[in-house]
């Protein structure tokens, strides 16, 4: 399985929650900096953090290890 793109930015307390809740749950992500880069600070640079798989954006804002226990039902804890 590719691990999804978790879109952040350096210094954002949302994307080190983000971080800490994929972390507790053993999620395979890949954490991608969208500071300095014109066309990701255009797609998300009022909305990181931001979980896309497969071109898709599964959360953003505030995410939470409940908000990722929706996404896969709780056999994943």
């Amino acid at each position: 399985m590719t691990p999804d793109l978790l879109y952040s930015r350096v210094g954002c307390h949302l994307c080190e929650d983000a971080e800490a809740a994929l972390d507790a749950l053993n999620w395979p992500y890949t954490r991608t900096e969208i500071g300095g880069d014109l066309e990701l600070e255009r797609l998300y640079g009022w909305h990181v953090p931001v979980l896309v798989r497969g071109g898709k954006v599964l959360l953003k804002g505030v995410i939470t290890r409940s908000r990722l226990l929706e996404l896969t039902g709780p056999d994943r804890s």
